[in-house]
């Protein structure tokens, strides 16, 4: 049998994963797709003092709202404040704007509007008044060869055009675990439960009952911008909600790719039961966890169920269980979760199979966890970002 790293290459070599090399018209500034924590201390003293960033909203590549600002919208101070990071006009407007700010004129006279226009955008969609074209509903993997130059262009590149998930994620789930949202009521804080009733209209009853405030059954981005602050403050961004608050479910099914369409695959879902209610739902529908498959765990894994939370007839109450040892980074691993459905895809940014910090493979016809080399990760990685409804 071929070795995971094997596949990983036989894979990336598949889809010209290895062989490409994007081409920018401006130095691509390698600072900003570091994690926060390896920033020097001017560096996040200027991202969070003058440009508004967190660690979280630097993390989640174009959350921050200065990120949708091009250079010349951006105050003195926060012009200060991005050169200190290592800015410059030029790299500001390319790789964090993207001269999305720019008027259609703008864009034709700096010769950006034909790059649009390959990724199907006309001054029409461009000013509102036509529908988006269809790469914005597009992973990195999807973009035609073409594409993906006229993105290159602009600056984009599979990292940020996926708005991939630096925050560090030591757990076995895909992005980092939202604890707090699992906390009864009584025992949140003062000032978070503030945020809650007064950002997001959360009542006790609505926040107990997982899955009820209408609010969690949207994406992220497609919350109002006074929720997504609240939910911001709370510690939630565009991953962790839309995983495990959401579980994808708000999205359309062209959105799903790579392991995410395999996890909604496995569990018996296809695009006619997705998207017709008149369809029969799978039968993982009305299982127990403990009654799937090992491949149909790693699957509502993928999708930031876990027992406690899949076990329902309805909404679980808070009050009901425990999570206590079922999410903990240093608790045990789920048993029977056979992640190597994942070994062609990897597992939402991480080599196939990684399920915490101690990268290790859980092998579901043995009774040891094998060590897997982080040399994978730089082949299979895949973006931790998706896209939404």
């Amino acid at each position: 049998m071929p070795s995971t790293l094997s596949t990983a290459i036989i894979a990336a070599l598949a889809t010209g994963t290895l062989a490409r090399e994007d081409v920018f018209p401006v130095t691509k500034p390698d600072f900003r797709y570091q994690e926060f924590s390896k920033l020097n201390r001017v560096q996040q003293k200027a991202a969070t003092d003058q440009l508004d960033y967190t660690a979280i909203t630097w993390n989640a590549l174009g959350l921050a709202d200065v990120e949708r600002k091009g250079w010349d919208y951006l105050t003195t101070d926060q012009q200060i404040g991005a050169t200190q990071v290592g800015f410059t006009k030029e790299s500001w407007d390319c790789f964090i704007d993207h001269y999305s700010s720019a008027y259609w004129a703008e864009l034709v006279a700096n010769n950006k509007a034909s790059q649009y226009m390959r990724l199907g955008w006309s001054q029409q969609s461009w000013e509102g008044e036509g529908a988006h074209p269809t790469t914005e509903g597009k992973w990195w993997d999807q973009l035609s060869e073409d594409e993906k130059k006229a993105a290159n262009s602009l600056c984009y590149f599979k990292k940020n055009w996926n708005s991939e998930d630096m925050n560090p994620n030591d757990s076995y789930f895909p992005f980092k675990f939202p604890e707090f949202r699992y906390q009864p009521w009584n025992e949140l804080s003062l000032s978070m439960q503030n945020t809650a009733i007064g950002m997001m209209n959360y009542t006790e009853d609505l926040w107990n009952d997982l899955g009820t405030h209408v609010a969690e059954k949207n994406t992220f981005l497609n919350l109002d911008s006074v929720t997504r602050e609240g939910a911001m403050e709370l510690g939630f961004y565009t991953h962790n909600w839309d995983c495990f608050i959401n579980h994808y479910q708000a999205y359309y099914w062209s959105s799903f790719h790579s392991d995410l369409l395999v996890a909604v695959e496995t569990l018996g879902w296809s695009e006619a039961s997705w998207t017709n209610d008149m369809q029969l739902p799978p039968l993982s529908e009305s299982k127990y966890w403990a009654d799937l498959s090992p491949e149909e765990k790693a699957a509502a894994t993928r999708l930031c169920y876990f027992e406690e939370t899949w076990d329902t007839n309805e909404y679980p109450t808070l009050e009901d269980f425990d999570i206590s040892t079922a999410v903990t980074p240093d608790g045990p691993l789920p048993q029977d979760i056979n992640l190597n459905i994942y070994e062609t895809t990897g597992y939402a940014g991480r080599s196939p199979g990684m399920v915490a910090a101690g990268q290790y493979i859980y092998n579901t016809n043995a009774s040891y966890r094998t060590a897997v080399s982080s040399t994978v990760l730089g082949v299979a990685a895949l973006a931790g970002a998706f896209l939404f409804a």
